[in-house]
C-alpha cells in the first residue's frame, strides 16, 4: 500500500480500513479489502498491521486535502 497513488481516494481508504479494523477487533471474519484495482488480504488479521495501514492512509488523506505536507527525512551518516 505504500507510495502515493494520485488517483486513489485516501480518505475513502481510511474509512474502509477503519471498518476492517473494527470488524476484526470485534471477532468478525472479514479479513480482506478491495479498493479499485488494489486488494489487501489480512490473513490471520493483525490489528497492528491494519492500524499502521489506516494511519498511513489517514496521513495521505490529509496531504490530499492540503492539511499536511509530505514529510522527507534525511538519512543519518555515522562516521
Amino acid at each position: 500500500m505504500k507510495g502515493l497513488c494520485m488517483g486513489k481516494d485516501w480518505c475513502a481508504e481510511v474509512e474502509k480500513l477503519q471498518t476492517i479494523y473494527e470488524t476484526v477487533r470485534d471477532g468478525e471474519q472479514v479479513t480482506e479489502s478491495r479498493f479499485g484495482e488494489d486488494f489487501i488480504k489480512y490473513r490471520n488479521a493483525d490489528l497492528n498491521r491494519i492500524e499502521k495501514d489506516r494511519d498511513y492512509a489517514r496521513a495521505q488523506c490529509e496531504i490530499q486535502k492540503g492539511k499536511l505536507k509530505r514529510r522527507r527525512f534525511a538519512a543519518r551518516v555515522r562516521a
